[in-house]
């Protein structure tokens, strides 16, 4: 259940059976094409996870192929592999000067080929996880939208539409979750028993006996208590039933309540993890926040309905003004929280960058709550900690750093964790500047609330709100904080997850530069900069003299060591605001933004100079090497993208033809030091 999909487009069959064997072992489902064109309608009607291509495949060439699937938006996320035999195949997808956009695949014996395949799923893992999920989330919310309309008309989760709605809901969940065995039981109220009213992997026979007593077995647990479960071990749980165990492969599984209102009214049962593994605390934190999605849904159609009836009784009790009031309100009470709830969780499912998440949560904080300060705190893994601080009414910045520090403090007593102050740093939104001094006293810390984010029970930082006036939060406000705090932990992790596929899509794995395809758009970037603000850059280019000789002296292995070695060397001597990428094979770039051809040229003879006098390789056997160098300028040599990257090239090749180890500079020659 929930197999990930790989279609190969290989016309050797051999080939192809190879590749599939290899991808079933990993888990994929498998769908061969023998040609361009099968495979791009095998493509369009499985959907897949991740496409294999051989450029080399016959009826059509590998590049009309890739752009057929990538011009499109159906496909333009989705990995494609390129498997190469020889240099030719290589030429026939990317041309004369490669232009790596996609992972390529190079072989030469079987076990090369699946150790190759493998290192590169695990590099587009993490973006197929995330697109599925996503199209799942998608799904998920649609339906949801049906459950609504369902239950709207007959207020009853048991009739006919709703039911079926129950059984696509249930099927989404295990999906998302990736469960094979899974049951949605609702609570027959007379009986007081549960009755499985949609399922997976459950036999006819077992659907229609299994009733469960309300406070017995795992279900009947969690529907009394209204809590939901994770279960370890369920040798040693005292409420598992003994009798269907043989159907069980884990040992671990999940059980979370649904509700109407304060009422549970069903319970939503997942086992049998597809990947064999025991349930965690972040797949019940996920079926948690999905069967609340299913509560929140049946509740905006009961308050919809109850709405449209309070409105017929408004009309019959204007002579009680003072009863239609407090109906009014109290629907409005209810409706209120329900709209935050559902404006949260809609962060949730959305895909915006770190500071936009941020953002919309602090938006949302202050459209519902009037707070003086309020503040997120985001520690990053090795990156440190930052405070995103929204200011409602003017403060002072001893009254920022005040509430800086006690943030760092509550989080630090929360979760264990030892920040300093100074580790933290405070960035402002949009709001009202800070002020230079405040005539009176007053503490900005006489009302001070915080909760702790936590995504698998790992702190993800904290979120707090601060006002001048004691008791400035009322009741309603910490309920709408706690409902606040609740989701956004999962929307920054969401887009923390989006952001680290984001960085692996742009760098460069064995030097850790940015890759020719960031370059290609920074230059675009520059030069529109350039335009804008009539200033000029410099672009240099440069590449290892012999580098061949290396691979065929010391071995590929010892090559990819010193490309390494050279990206660090080129990360070190360029400013920050530089772009340091890898262009291909030995060659790298470095767009230098305000910096004339003259200031371009004294950096890349200082690049030169430190690689003359570099001892790369180990101790034993250093290897020395020499760089020669191409620089141009924006606009001094070139006034488009194109033909910068052209005189750049010349100057480089010139810098080749004269001898090698030297600087060139584009359009005229200039005096080389050896």
């Amino acid at each position: 259940m929930n197999e990930k999909k790989v279609v190969i487009i290989e016309d050797n069959s051999k080939l192809a059976q190879m590749l599939s064997g290899i991808f079933v072992k990993k888990g994929y489902e498998t769908f061969c094409a023998l040609n361009g064109l099968d495979g791009v309608e095998k493509v369009y009607e499985e959907g897949p996870d991740l496409i294999l291509l051989d450029p080399a495949i016959s009826d059509i060439n590998g590049c009309h192929v890739y752009r057929l699937l990538k011009n499109g938006p159906r496909f333009i996320d989705t990995p494609i592999l390129i498997i190469i035999e020889n240099e030719r195949d290589r030429f026939r997808l990317w041309g004369a000067k490669p232009e790596v956009k996609e992972n390529i695949i190079r072989f030469t014996t079987e076990d090369e080929l699946e150790e190759n395949i493998g290192q590169a799923i695990k590099v587009f893992e993490k973006q197929i996880v995330v697109n599925k999920f996503q199209a799942q989330s998608e799904q998920f919310k649609k339906v949801l939208e049906r459950l609504t309309k369902a239950y709207q008309v007959n207020q009853d989760l048991t009739s006919e539409d709703s039911e079926e709605v129950l059984s696509e809901l249930l099927d989404k969940i295990m999906m998302m979750i990736d469960s094979e065995l899974g049951s949605l039981m609702l609570l027959e109220k007379q009986a007081q028993e549960l009755v499985i009213r949609a399922a997976k992997g459950l036999s006819e026979d077992v659907i229609d006996k299994t009733r469960v007593k309300l406070g017995t077995g795992i279900s009947g647990w969690v529907a009394k208590r209204g809590n939901p479960l994770l279960i370890r071990d369920i040798e040693k749980d005292e409420r598992f039933s003994r009798k269907n165990d043989n159907k069980y492969y884990t040992r671990s599984l999940l059980s979370a309540p649904i509700r109407i209102r304060e009422d549970v009214v069903g319970v939503i049962n997942v086992n049998n993890k597809s990947s064999k593994e025991l349930f965690t605390e972040y797949d019940l934190a996920l079926l948690t926040i999905l069967t609340n999605e299913i509560s929140t849904a049946i509740e905006s159609s009961h308050w919809k309905k109850e709405l449209q009836e309070a409105k017929g009784k408004m009309e019959k009790l204007k002579k009680s003004r003072e009863t239609l009031v407090n109906i009014a309100h109290s629907l409005d009470d209810e409706l209120y929280e329900l709209t935050i709830s559902q404006e949260v969780s809609n962060i949730v499912y959305s895909r915006l960058d770190y500071k936009e998440i941020v953002k919309a949560i602090l938006e949302i904080i202050e459209r519902s709550i009037d707070f003086q300060v309020c503040g997120l705190l985001f520690v990053d893994e090795g990156k440190g900690a930052e405070i995103i601080v929204e200011i409602k009414y003017p403060v002072t910045q001893d009254e920022i750093d005040n509430f800086k520090s006690k943030m760092t403090e509550t989080f630090n007593e929360l979760s264990g964790s030892a920040l300093l102050p100074e580790q933290v740093q405070i960035t402002q939104t949009d709001g009202p500047d800070v002020i230079a001094t405040y005539v009176g006293s007053r503490n900005i810390l006489s009302s001070y609330q915080r909760s702790l984010l936590l995504v698998d029970n790992k702190p993800l930082g904290m979120l707090a709100i601060t006002n001048s006036f004691p008791n400035a939060f009322t009741s309603e406000d910490l309920k709408v904080f706690s409902i606040i705090a609740h989701h956004s932990s999962v929307a920054i992790n969401n887009t923390l997850l989006h952001k680290k596929i984001k960085e692996l899509s742009i760098l460069d794995g064995l030097t850790g530069l940015y890759v020719y395809r960031y370059f290609n758009d920074a230059l675009e970037r520059e030069i529109q900069r350039a335009l804008r603000y009539q200033q000029s850059f410099s672009l240099i280019m440069l590449d290892i003299d012999g580098f061949k000789k290396v691979n065929d002296t010391f071995g590929h292995l010892q090559g990819d060591e010193v490309l390494k070695e050279l990206g660090q060397i080129l990360k070190m001597i360029c400013r920050q605001i530089d772009i340091v990428s890898r262009y291909g094979g030995e060659e790298f770039t470095v767009i230098l933004p305000q910096t004339d051809i003259e200031g371009a040229f004294i950096l890349a003879e200082r690049i030169r100079k430190v690689v003359k006098n570099y001892a790369f390789g180990t101790k034993d056997t250093p290897i020395n090497l020499t760089v020669s160098i191409g620089v141009a300028n924006y606009p001094e040599s070139a006034t488009s993208k194109l033909d910068l990257i052209k005189e750049v090239d010349k100057a480089l090749y010139k810098a080749k033809a004269d001898g090698k180890n030297k600087v060139c500079r584009a359009l005229k020659e200039i005096k080389n030091e050896s």
